[in-house]
């Protein structure tokens, strides 16, 4: 005992130790965070005292005391203790700090009774034992929480407890599994998730960045998409796609949406979430460490959420190439608009790329609105590079165009033919001329050889050579060399100018020049990079224009494009023969030798004279007077005989012409040219003629005058007629004339100048015949037109072979005078107006796409022959007129392009005769400039006969087309904002765009002639999108304004009387055709203009969401007219009332209503009020199900029933009928019985549909609602409940009752009960049933102490209202002792026939009144423990009866006693004994008998002696209270006792020492046969023979059971006579050498009692008898029996004495073993002497 204490303080100091290091580390986990303010003390109250149950203790003995609590609340919270073994505090103001990292009690707190989630324990409760269910929950939080904060769970742990069948490890590893409750709500970017789209090309699709939903990973986050918006749960494959999404706590998202029809951006309003704010576990404790910390919670206000999202918009670029010259490229094969590739960038970054299809279109991917630069990246075949840059602004869900205009890969026509002569290779030899030599040039649309060249070429042109500042050359481009009536049309580029495009052209001389060859020519190309030189002979040179660089090339080898033609010229010899007469000599004189002949060409003789002309050949006759030249080139030749044999005339010069070649002459003897010539003197007529020096036209218009001067002396005969400087006059007719006039159209004669009207025009024959000689000319008038006014002109008379003749036969000398014209020159400098514009699209850095044509203003003659050179607005070209550009260039007909800075400069046009009048005209101007249609008059009248150029100069300025655009209303007169406006011309391109503000946009530089387009692209707020404005430039500066009006489409909604404005209807416009929604908006107080609207289309107006309380109207069609006039669309919108009613016609509060649609949805759903609701979501012409969902708690549901919401725009009312079905619940006197469970359980779907607790208390009704309902049998008002939690009550006194009837409105929930004044629950109003539907009216629990009724079958009203009367029985139990008294303590068990137990308790003294008995059912009343001390009863089978009567069931417990006596009949201590079953085998009861109970005190005996009986209260060893009760056994001198600790009794009997005494044995069954077995036997005594009895049923049983002594009999005798001997000491000892008994031994054996059995003892002679020998010592064992058991020891007598000798030593062994045994047992005595004091 003294061990067993002092392991228990030690154990004690221990636990303490562990407190105190529990409280060290829970001190740990609290920290003070800022949402709690861990310095201000809020109040901590006790609310009531549980005690948990009993069964606890004893079946987890572990537990060290009966576990009880109080429960607690602190700041209105429910609280509870974290350290069970500690004392509550007391109630007061208290801080408390925030367990800061302990997740397990935060997780206790939260999910366990009373926290915000509370769900942990809902539905459990430990009624059995006295607990409803907020109490059991809170007894479980409490436990959970003691172990999770400090592990203190009063001595058990969770493993004890789960093994006792207490189960909340399962709970525990549950909870661990759910989410920590701590975290509040927000999202990674705070309240406001922020997302921005980005463009997600890889996917084509945008999306926004992720972001994190901090919660609770159970809380939840409800976000509303926009239809097209899809959510995504990252790391799973989770998605959601418009309407409401939900995300829990710890997920990461992010959202997307398409890049078509793009999601506008969005901010939604705040959100709806299950989160709450922080959820924090506190700490609190009163400061004194010996009492318990507490635990309570605190959580944060709930956050506002919200997200928005800036979503990208996007768009479309598309393409279309077109070829800038499509005479060029169509069906051309060397030219493909397909493969050109575009870039597209966004601020200097490419995008994405584009390629042109056959067609030149081309179309990009999807891409943001935003500014954009399309640039060409790559060309298509056989176009050039376009390096231009388009900007272009991409406009939502709209393809804007980008065109572009390619300019096809050409060759500028360049190609220079030069015409060398073969053997010069340059100049033309003769008379021949390199002039006029025809060259085929022929194109073909494709690359070609020689060899496979077409039959037919794509056009064909020829051209001449010209001389060129003596360079023969012929150019395509040139007007003079250009034949246009042997030539197709030529190819121009956009400018005008001529062009090649890509193919192949052949060039081929098809007509030689006069006086060559055309068989033999040669075409030479030299390349000028390699040198090499290509050579065709008599054939077609052919060559591919390919694409190279920048434009195209055509493949000559170098960049002139020149080609070097050379060709033999005709060439032959002459032959002369020389006959003559001699001075003085009549006859002729044949084969003249000496004769020296000079040939040289007479037109070069007649140009710079004979001595300056070229000498081609000198020859000499022979001595047969024969000469013959070297071969002469083509020509006519002037032959003079420059050596003249002596004494002979010399012969007067000749022409001789050379025309073909030897080659070309069959007959050898014509292939040399003869002359025969015979010399003799002659006179030869003279004929001067006037020629343009230009042309070598005769002038015939007007006469020139001459005179003729002899340069020397002038002999006939030998005799000088005229001498030098002598005027040459002539006579005829009698008058002398000096001055010979040239006959003319207009001759005008003076008396002294000679003319003759018979000879031709331009000319004049003098009269007169000349003598030979040298003369010269003068030029004393001249013709109208010419200048040359003294001119002078030499020429020499000789005697001529082969000239000219007259029809007489004479011959004639020619003089050939020639005068220039003078010419006119016309100058203009050109600028361009600059006018101050928001945007100028004029380019004004090329002023050469500037043209003028150049025409006559009036009729010009010719002053050469008078001939019409131009007729009126004739155009001038350069080509007929001769005129040079000296600036600018010739682009074709008269037409001239400026020079780039804006110049043109046209020189040598001629003057005509009299006035020559031109004017230039603007023809082509400058994008964007006003054609200047201003004739530009150039006069020109000659003044003198010397002035060769006439200048007449103009400064010009263009002027720009100038517009303003005006974006007003359909008043003309406010400027609207916000429009996007675009100009594109007629193939689509965007010219301009722009945004109207309250100014007007203006632009210099459109196209004078071209239609544009003015679109509405995006329509300004609240305006219809106004038509398409096509205009055309006009050719003028003047401003033009434009105006686009945007017209407006209002829109109200109004009730069904058309006044009142209707708010928050969700109105959507789509466009019919394309069903594309327009615009959407939601009603407000004024109207609306309709946005996204174009003129002339039809719409279709619809309402997807009605506002609250208002039907949703059918759809309206309306077309947008194109009349600039506002229009107005009305939309009405009915109502629907529904009202929900009582059998007696009140509306009902708290009815959860839904109407129903014909597909299934609920269209609306609300909780009635206690007045009629107007219905939402309701549309007309449609038929609903009008639906109670829930009814009020307390009314039936009501049958659906179905109505149509009509087209017509009238209000409708629809009405529901509630009834009422009440339960009342008595016993079987009509009396209430409270806190039976009733169900009610649907026989269709077999669910609960209500179940409620009768008699329950409902409201506190204090005494100011007592005096309301006395005052106006009404009270109305609001309290607070146990949650904190606003209810709102209506209590109202019910017709004809005792009761009243109480209406109460919490959380939204409407709740109709039946109270007393008490405020407990009278008849119940039955919850959730449905009129019509059959149900079953159950008692799922009984109250205590009743019978479980018969369930009622039974059918819910439909129009009247019902109730139903459940009655329950009682059937007490009594337990009884064989003489009656009522048992305490035994473990009572009622079980059905399925074996389950129904009712369990403990009986106290008194009859029970069983619980858990069903009416018609049969049952066991069983005995599982009976008190300890009595036997267990047999089990009794009894049935309920459905009779309304109460019943009685008894059952007798009986008692087996056991005595333990020694063979005097005294009571023996220390025997231990042991019960076991036969059946079982297995040990029933084990005691030892006389134990010490407990102490009976004085003042119990006192009581005893008094009253003879004594009750009280005691703490035992183990700090437990302990209940006794002590009572005199009658007949007996010993006391039954019995005590009560924790929840177990026990009997026993005992006497005024507290030490038992008959033994009553415990857990014996009635009717079982037990064996009695005394397993330990006190020492000193036998063991008693086992006993085997039945424990009589019905009947007490004593057993007595006595231990007889161990005994054993000690004889000493002589060995021989077998008599006892005398005088022997003796003693026996234990096994320890311990003395047990010594003696001396006498004439009787020694008898020795109460050895312990089984022991081996020895027995040793100390001294024999006088004359034995000591005998040797004897072991025997005690045997286990009360008869006496014998030992003998025999002595031998010594033998006869001998004499001692001195040093005899033979017993001294034997004394020294005796002295050495003496002294052990004096040391043994005086240990125990010690031990004992």
């Amino acid at each position: 005992m003294k061990f067993k204490k002092w392991l228990n303080k030690v154990t004690k100091i221990f636990v303490v130790l562990g407190m105190v290091l529990s409280m060290c580390f829970t001190a740990g986990n609290t920290n003070t965070v800022e949402a709690w303010d861990s310095g201000i003390p809020h109040e901590f109250t006790r609310v009531k005292s549980i005690t948990y149950p009993e069964w606890w203790k004893r079946k987890c003995p572990q537990i060290t005391k009966q576990w009880s609590t109080y429960m607690c609340k602190y700041n209105g919270q429910w609280s509870y203790c974290l350290e069970a073994s500690k004392r509550t505090p007391s109630s007061g103001n208290y801080a408390a700090s925030v367990i800061q990292n302990n997740v397990m009690v935060r997780k206790f707190l939260y999910y366990g009774f009373g926290g915000p989630n509370g769900s942990l324990f809902k539905g459990q409760a430990l009624t059995d034992d006295g607990l409803n269910e907020a109490e059991t929950g809170y007894l479980y939080t409490h436990v959970l929480l003691s172990l999770a904060y400090s592990g203190d769970m009063c001595g058990a742990n969770i493993d004890d407890l789960e093994r006792a069948g207490i189960g909340l490890k399962s709970t525990w590893s549950y909870v661990e599994s759910l989410p920590d409750p701590s975290n509040g709500a927000n999202f990674s970017t705070g309240d406001n998730a922020t997302f921005k789209a980005t463009f997600d090309k890889s996917n084509m699709i945008q999306s926004t960045n992720s972001i994190k939903f901090n919660a609770s990973s159970n809380e939840t986050v409800q976000l509303p998409l926009q239809s097209n918006v899809t959510i995504h749960i990252d790391g799973t494959n989770a998605q959601q796609t418009g309407g409401t999404a939900t995300v829990y706590g710890g997920q990461t998202f992010h959202l997307t949406a398409p890049l078509e029809n793009s999601p506008s951006d969005y901010t939604s309003g705040t959100l709806n979430s299950s989160a709450k704010g922080k959820f924090c576990a506190l700490a609190i404790s009163d400061g004194n460490g010996s009492n318990q910390t507490h635990g309570s919670w605190t959580q944060e206000s709930v956050d506002s959420l919200r997200y928005s999202v800036d979503w990208l918009d996007f768009g479309w670029i598309d393409l279309i190439k077109k070829s800038a010259n499509e005479d060029i490229t169509n069906n051309n094969g060397c030219y493909s608009l397909e493969g050109a590739v575009y870039g597209i960038y966004s601020d200097g970054v490419q995008v994405d790329t584009i390629t042109t299809d056959k067609n030149g279109y081309a179309k990009s991917s999807i891409l943001p609105v935003g500014n954009y630069t399309v640039k060409e990246i790559t060309a298509s075949t056989g176009y050039d590079l376009d390096e231009n840059t388009y900007n272009v602004t991409i406009v939502k869900d709209q393809t804007v165009r980008a065109n572009s205009n390619e300019t096809p890969g050409n060759d500028p026509i360049g190609i220079e033919i030069v015409k060398n002569d073969a053997e010069t290779l340059g100049m033309p030899q003769g008379d021949a001329t390199l002039e006029g030599a025809e060259f085929t040039i022929k194109y073909y649309d494709g690359y070609y050889t020689k060899d496979d060249l077409p039959k037919k070429a794509t056009r064909t042109w020829v051209v001449k050579t010209i001389n060129r500042k003596n360079k023969y050359v012929a150019r395509i481009t040139d007007s003079n060399s250009f034949i246009k009536e042997k030539s197709d049309e030529l190819f121009y580029d956009e400018a005008g100018a001529p062009v090649l495009p890509l193919g192949t052209i052949s060039i081929e001389e098809t007509k030689a020049p006069t006086g060559y060859l055309l068989k033999g020519n040669t075409l030479n190309v030299t390349d000028t990079a390699s040198g090499e030189t290509t050579t065709e002979k008599d054939t077609n040179y052919v060559a591919q224009i390919t694409k190279e660089y920048q434009g195209a090339k055509l493949q000559f080898g170098n960049d002139a494009n020149q080609m070097v033609v050379t060709e033999k010229v005709k060439k032959q010899k002459i032959q002369i023969f020389k006959s003559g007469y001699r001075n003085g000599m009549s006859e002729v004189v044949k084969g003249l030798q000496g004769a020296e002949f000079t040939f040289k060409l007479k037109s070069e003789v007649d140009h710079v004279g004979w001595d300056n002309a070229t000498t081609y050949d000198v020859i000499t006759t022979g001595e047969d007077g024969w000469a013959i030249t070297k071969d002469l080139p083509y020509g006519e030749y002037l032959v003079r005989e420059t050596v003249t044999p002596k004494d002979f005339y010399t012969n007067p010069d000749f022409t001789v012409s050379i025309t073909q070649d030897t080659s070309e002459i069959k007959k050898d003897e014509d292939k040399v040219k003869k002359v025969i010539l015979n010399n003799r003197p002659v006179e030869t007529q003279l004929k001067l003629v006037k020629q343009d020096e230009e042309t070598g036209k005769t002038v015939s218009l007007n006469s020139a005058s001459f005179k003729i001067v002899a340069d020397e002396d002038i002999l006939d005969g030998g005799n000088i007629v005229y001498k030098k400087g002598q005027y040459i006059t002539q006579k005829v007719g009698g008058k002398k004339y000096d001055t010979f006039t040239t006959n003319s159209d207009n001759v005008v004669v003076v008396k002294t100048e000679y003319t003759n009207d018979d000879d031709e025009k331009g000319e004049v024959f003098l009269p007169l015949q000349f003598f030979a000689g040298k003369y010269h000319l003068e030029e004393v008038k001249v013709p109208t037109g010419f200048i040359g006014l003294g001119k002078t002109q030499s020429f020499e008379m000789s005697g001529l072979l082969d000239y000219t003749k007259d029809e007489d036969g004479d011959p004639i000398y020619t003089v050939t005078v020639r005068d220039e014209q003078p010419k006119a020159q016309i100058k203009l400098n050109k600028t361009v107006a600059d006018l101050d514009t928001d945007v100028d699209l004029v380019d004004r850095s090329d002023l050469s796409k500037i043209q003028f044509v150049l025409k006559a203003k009036e009729n010009i003659y010719s002053p050469v022959d008078g001939s019409l050179m131009f007729a009126k607005d004739d155009v001038i070209t350069t080509e007929n007129s001769g005129a040079i550009v000296n600036a600018g260039t010739e682009v074709g007909n008269g037409v001239y392009a400026l020079s780039t800075d804006g110049h043109l400069d046209i020189s040598n046009l001629p003057m005509g005769v009299g006035e020559a009048q031109y004017y230039l005209q603007e023809v082509k101007t400058l994008d964007g400039c006003v054609l200047d249609t201003t004739k530009y008059d150039a006069v020109f009248k000659q003044s003198d006969y010397t002035t060769k150029t006439y200048i007449k100069s103009f400064d010009v300025e263009n002027k720009t087309t100038d517009f303003e655009f005006n974006k007003t209303d359909v008043t003309g007169d406010k400027e609207v904002d916000g429009a996007q406006l675009t100009i594109t011309d007629e193939d689509g391109n965007v010219v301009d765009q722009w945004t109207s503000t309250d100014k007007v946009h203006s632009i210099e530089g459109l196209v004078v002639g071209k239609t544009y387009t003015l679109s509405e692209t995006v329509t300004a707020k609240d305006y219809v999108k106004a038509t398409d404005i096509k205009f055309t430039v006009k050719n003028s500066s003047e401003l033009e304004t434009v105006t686009m009006k945007d017209k407006q489409v209002s829109f109200t909604k109004t009730d069904v009387t058309g006044e009142k404005e209707v708010e928050g209807a969700e109105i959507t416009v789509t466009d019919k055709e394309t069903g594309k929604v327009v615009d959407k908006w939601t009603s407000g107080k004024d109207s609306h203009f309709i946005n996204g609207l174009e003129e002339g289309r039809t719409y279709i107006l619809s309402e997807t969401v009605s506002p609250e309380e208002y039907v949703k109207s059918t759809d309206i069609e309306f077309t947008v007219s194109k009349e600039k006039v506002n229009e107005k669309v009305n939309m009405k919108d009915k109502q629907v009332k529904v009202s929900k009613l009582t059998v007696g016609g009140e509306e009902v509060t708290g009815a959860h209503m839904q109407i129903i649609d014909e597909d299934g949805n609920v269209v609306d759903e609300w909780y009635s009020e206690g007045k009629s609701h107007i219905a939402n979501g309701l549309e007309e012409g449609k038929t609903y199900t009008l639906l109670e969902d829930l009814s009020p708690l307390g009314f039936n549901l009501a049958n659906d029933f179905t109505f149509e919401v009509t087209k017509e725009k009238e209000n409708q009312t629809v009405e529901m009928i509630d009834t009422v079905t009440e339960v009342n619940k008595t016993d079987v006197d009509g009396k209430a019985v409270k806190e039976a469970t009733l169900s009610i359980v649907s026989e269709k779907t077999k669910d609960i549909v209500d179940q409620w607790v009768t008699g329950q208390h409902i409201l506190d009704i204090d005494k100011d609602i007592k005096s309301q309902l006395e005052e106006n049998g009404k009270a109305e008002g609001t309290y607070m409940d146990d949650e904190d939690s606003m209810v709102m009550f209506s209590i109202a006194k019910n017709k004809d009752r005792d009761d009243y009837t109480l209406m109460q409105v919490k959380d939204g929930v409407t709740t109709y009960a039946n109270i007393d004044i008490k405020g407990n629950e009278t008849t119940h109003r039955v919850q959730g049933l449905v009129a019509g539907e059959k149900y079953i009216l159950r008692e799922t629990k009984t109250p205590e102490e009743y019978v479980q009724a018969k369930e009622i079958e039974f059918t819910a009203g439909e129009d009247e209202n019902q109730t139903l009367v459940m009655k329950d029985k009682q059937v007490t139990i009594s337990k009884a002792t064989v003489s009656g008294n009522e048992v305490t303590g035994a473990l009572m068990q009622i079980i059905d026939q399925d074996g389950n137990v129904v009712d369990e308790w403990i009986s106290e003294g008194k009859v029970h009144y069983s619980t858990g008995l069903v009416e018609g059912k049969k049952y066991t009343l069983h005995e599982d423990l009976a008190p300890t001390g009595l036997n267990l009863a047999n089990d009794i089978e009894f049935e309920v009866s459905y009779e309304k009567e109460n019943q009685q069931v008894e059952m007798i417990d009986t008692i087996n006693e056991v005595s333990k006596v020694d063979e005097k009949g005294n009571s023996l201590k220390g025997a231990e004994m042991t019960v076991t079953s036969n059946k079982t085998k297995n040990i029933i009861d084990k005691w030892i008998s006389g134990q010490h109970i407990f102490d009976v005190t004085d003042e119990m005996k006192a009581q005893l002696k008094e009253n003879g009986k004594a009750e009280g209260t005691y703490m035992d060893e183990e700090d437990s209270t302990v209940q006794y009760s002590i009572a005199k056994n009658k007949g007996k001198d010993d006391y039954t006792v019995m005590f009560v600790k924790d929840g177990i009794t026990t009997y026993t009997n005992i006497d005024l020492d507290g030490n038992e005494t008959r033994h009553m044995i415990q857990g014996l069954e009635a009717g079982e046969e037990y064996v009695l077995k005394e397993t330990k036997t006190p020492n000193g005594y036998a063991t008693f023979k086992t006993q085997t009895f039945t424990a009589e049923e019905g009947k007490d049983t004593v057993l007595s059971m006595t231990d007889e002594d161990t005994k054993i009999e000690i004889s000493k005798q002589d060995i021989t006579t077998k008599k006892e001997l005398e005088g022997a000491k003796l003693k026996v000892t234990d096994k320890d050498g311990k003395v047990i008994d010594e003696w001396t031994s006498g004439k009787q054996p020694h008898m020795i009692k109460n050895l312990t059995a089984g022991e081996t003892y020895t027995l040793t002679e100390v001294i024999a008898p006088k004359n034995y020998k000591v005998a040797e010592s004897i072991q025997f064992t005690v045997k286990d029996t009360g008869v006496a058991q014998k030992v003998v020891m025999y002595d031998e007598l010594l033998p006869v004495a001998k004499k001692v000798k001195t040093g005899d030593d033979t017993r001294i062994n034997y004394y020294v073993v005796i002295a050495v045994l003496s002294l052990i047992a004096f040391s043994l005595l005086f240990i125990r002497k010690k031990s004992h004091e």
